[in-house]
């Protein structure tokens, strides 16, 4: 299919680029006229099956090509990445150009959809003959169908000069295979009211795209107290997703009893495909039911698809800590270690009634909550200052920064109840293809 498609494709670019000679009309024109009345007469039923087969014979041979190709969404060429592009180009879209206008003249376009097994995306345009087409931000959409409702999950849109006229191409969960007819909702707030509109579409089966690559991966990765489950990853044609968990339903649950809850602020993982990285398109981690679950985004796979591999490089967590630290404020450069990151005490003074603590810490780790336990009475932090960053001579980069607390006395003890930092992982796993 791909062969037929780029054979189609370039002769679709010779037609368009062939030429009548400017001579031919006078050519033609003068050889009619030297053939007789009778002549003419004749041979013109004949003239007329011939014309009528030449233009079938070029209709039939190209009608597949120029239907093909004559769905491409137009306009949309910035706001949309290479491999949808792409895919715009080979008329992969489902044109729909349906419309709703809301009463202050606000239009929504909805010009056409792509559907494959991952996402629906839909691509529309917003206009506005008052020039606030930038305000329409107020304007909420989902798509409604018979089994559930889809929401909008991102999305990236280009404004004219004159704010008059916003191409978007927006992604939403994918629909279920039960649905045909969805709706897409609109809903406008202006002045504190809202209005609500409709545009009903209709998937064709015919011109959703499948999945490329489709893997189990059932693969667990461990560094310190944090492990990651990757689960599987699926790839279509529009875009490719790594799911994964970090922690059950039960794990979550012993972790909220005792304490020690974990808060995932960023997992950093890589897509790689025949030695290159693929682009990164986001990523998600929700907390649910299930437990804590994330998926990270790619870009779609190469098409002379030889590895894939996932690298995986660092995870940021916020965690629970609860411990307390007894420091001495005529020690110099007291040391120890949370959850294995080394936190080091340069100074303790005071001034002006405040006990100031300076801490250095590596560069990602952040005392998130943190008080001081002045005379068995916590107090909390007022202020952070003079926070600087060092990069020492092994590369390591460093953060140091003065905690105050408005409060002094004898005995102290620093109370940190969460920190962030981040685990490094380092490491590659490789992915079937098969």
């Amino acid at each position: 299919m791909k062969e037929i498609e780029k054979i189609l494709y370039e002769n679709k670019i010779d037609i368009d680029k062939i030429e009548v000679p400017e001579e031919l009309e006078s050519r033609l024109y003068n050889a009619l006229e030297d053939t007789s009345l009778a002549k003419r007469k004749k041979r013109s039923w004949k003239s007329k099956v011939a014309v009528v087969c030449i233009v079938v014979l070029l209709l039939g041979y190209n009608f597949n090509a120029l239907a093909y190709y004559g769905r491409e969404f137009l306009g949309y060429d910035q706001v949309m990445y290479g491999t949808l592009r792409e895919l715009n180009k080979l008329g992969k879209g489902q044109y729909i150009g349906k419309s709703y206008t809301f009463k202050n003249g606000l239009t929504v376009i909805l010009d056409g959809i792509m559907v494959d097994e991952n996402q629906l995306l839909a691509f529309y345009t917003v206009k506005d003959p008052n020039g606030k087409v930038d305000e329409a931000s107020k304007l909420q959409m989902f798509i409604k169908g018979f089994v559930k409702e889809y929401n909008p999950q991102s999305g990236q849109g280009k404004i004219n000069d004159e704010k008059t006229e916003i191409k978007w191409v927006h992604s939403f969960e994918k629909p279920s295979l039960f649905e045909k007819t969805l709706h897409l909702k609109l809903q406008l707030i202006e002045n504190n009211t809202g209005e609500i509109g409709d545009i009903s579409f209709t998937i064709d089966p015919n011109k959703a795209m499948g999945h490329t690559l489709k893997q189990r991966i059932n693969k667990t990765v461990k560094i310190g107290d944090t492990k990651l489950y990757l689960e599987s990853i699926s790839a279509t044609p529009t875009q490719t997703i790594l799911y994964g968990t970090i922690q059950n339903i039960i794990e979550l649950a012993k972790d909220q009893i005792l304490g020690e809850r974990i808060r995932p602020n960023d997992l950093n993982i890589k897509l790689i495909a025949n030695g290159e990285e693929v682009e990164s398109h986001g990523a998600g981690i929700k907390t649910d039911m299930q437990g804590i679950r994330f998926h990270n985004d790619y870009d779609a796979l190469p098409q002379d698809l030889e590895s894939v591999q996932l690298y995986i490089d660092s995870f940021s967590v916020n965690r629970d800590v609860n411990k307390k630290i007894s420091i001495n404020k005529n020690i110099e450069n007291q040391e120890f270690e949370v959850l294995g990151q080394n936190i080091r005490i340069d100074e303790v003074y005071e001034s002006e009634e405040s006990t100031y603590v300076t801490i250095t810490t590596a560069q990602d780790v952040l005392l998130s909550k943190v008080g001081l336990i002045v005379a068995g009475e916590r107090v909390s932090l007022r202020e952070t200052i003079k926070s600087d960053i060092y990069k020492l001579k092994d590369g390591r980069i460093i953060h140091n920064r003065t905690l105050c607390f408005p409060k002094t006395g004898d005995n102290y003890k620093l109370s940190i109840d969460k920190m962030t930092y981040t685990e490094i992982y380092n490491k590659t796993i490789d992915i079937p293809i098969d």
